[in-house]
C-alpha cells in the first residue's frame, strides 16, 4: 500500500487549525452499550441543498450506539451553515481543504471511534432501519462488510431498486457504495482510499479487501436511496477508466493493455446503450437491457 493509504497517515482528531465543532468538541461522547458503535460519515462540498436529508436520515436511525461524523471540503454556498444547525447532534464535524473525495473519506475514517463505519454522500440517504439491519447482518454472517440493495431515483420519482452482488466484483462496481458497512478492522489491514482515483475509489477498495480475503455478505433489503445523476454518473467515463485500472492493478487476468482496452470500450459501450434507453424511456427496453446486459439484479422497475 503506498504512502498515505493507510488509517494512521491520518490525524485522529481535528487539527488545530481547522474549523470543526460537534458534541465530541464539547466532551459528548456516544452512548456505551452491548451494541457496537456504528460510525457514519458523510463527505459534503457545496450541497446545502441536499445535506439535510442525508443528515436527517442518519439521525432518525434507531439504532442504539451511533455516532455521526461530516467532512466538509470548504464550502461556500451555505453547507456549514446547515452543519451548524445540526452540530448539537453531530459528533464531529470539520471543515478544511480537501484533495478530493478519496482525501475526505479518509479523513472520515480517521476521526471515526467506531467499531463498523458507514459511508454516505451528501446527496444520498438511509432507510429507516438501515444500520441495525446491517449490524445483524455482520454479527450473523461473520463478516467484515454487508451491502444491501440500493434504490435510485429521478427527481420525486423511484426507478430501479438494485441488488448487489460482490461475488461479481472483478467484472466492475456491482455493489452499492451507500449500502455498505464495513468492520474498523478492514480499514487497519487493507488500508484506505487511495488518492489517486477521483471517481472509482471506492471500487478499488472494495475490489482491493475482495481479493485480500474480505469476507461479504448481503441483506434483502433497501438500505439506502441514490439520485441518478450524480458525480460518478456525469463523468462515467473517465470513471470507467478507472474501473479498468484498479482490475488491472488487483486482478493479473486484467493486466495489460488489451484487457484494459478491451474492457473499457465494452464498458462504455454498454453504458451507452443504458443511457440512450433512459433518455428515450424506452421502458421495456431497458428492463430486457438489464435483465440481459447489467451485471447487477434490478429487483423492481418503476417507470
Amino acid at each position: 500500500m503506498q504512502a498515505g493509504h493507510q488509517l494512521r497517515d491520518y490525524p485522529a482528531d481535528p487539527r488545530p487549525a481547522t474549523v470543526h465543532g460537534g458534541r465530541r468538541a464539547g466532551g459528548v461522547e456516544p452512548a456505551k452499550g452491548a451494541r457496537p458503535l456504528v460510525s457514519i460519515v458523510t463527505v459534503v462540498r457545496n450541497r446545502a441543498r441536499t445535506l439535510p436529508r442525508a443528515i436527517d436520515s442518519v439521525l432518525a436511525q434507531e439504532y442504539p450506539a451511533l455516532e455521526y461524523i461530516v467532512v466538509d471540503g470548504c464550502s461556500t454556498d451555505g453547507t456549514v451553515d446547515v452543519i451548524r444547525r445540526y452540530e448539537h447532534r453531530i459528533d464531529v464535524w470539520i471543515s478544511e481543504a480537501d484533495r478530493g473525495i478519496s482525501e475526505a473519506f479518509n479523513k472520515g475514517l480517521a476521526l471515526a471511534r467506531g467499531q463498523i463505519i458507514g459511508l454516505l454522500n451528501s446527496d444520498d440517504w438511509y432507510e429507516a432501519g438501515a444500520v441495525a439491519a446491517a449490524v445483524r447482518a455482520l454479527e450473523a454472517g461473520r463478516c467484515d462488510i454487508v451491502h444491501g440493495q440500493l434504490q435510485y431515483w429521478e427527481g420525486q420519482r423511484k426507478t430501479y431498486l438494485v441488488s448487489g452482488d460482490a461475488a461479481l466484483l472483478d467484472r466492475g462496481m456491482t455493489v452499492g457504495h451507500p449500502t455498505v458497512f464495513v468492520h474498523r478492522r478492514c480499514y487497519e489491514r487493507f488500508g484506505v482510499f487511495r488518492t489517486d482515483f477521483t471517481q472509482a475509489m471506492d471500487y478499488e477498495w472494495l475490489l482491493r479487501a475482495k481479493v485480500g480475503g474480505a469476507r461479504f455478505c448481503f441483506v434483502a433489503q433497501c438500505l439506502a436511496n441514490m439520485h441518478s445523476g450524480g458525480l460518478g454518473d456525469l463523468r462515467w467515463r473517465h470513471s470507467q477508466r478507472e474501473v479498468a485500472r484498479a482490475r488491472a492493478i488487483h486482478l493479473p487476468s486484467a493486466r495489460g493493455v488489451i484487457p484494459y482496452y478491451s474492457y473499457f470500450y465494452t464498458a462504455v459501450a454498454k453504458g451507452t446503450i443504458r443511457r440512450t434507453l433512459d433518455r428515450l424511456n424506452l421502458s421495456a427496453a431497458r428492463r430486457w437491457y438489464h435483465r440481459r446486459l447489467s451485471r447487477i439484479t434490478i429487483t423492481e422497475s418503476k417507470d
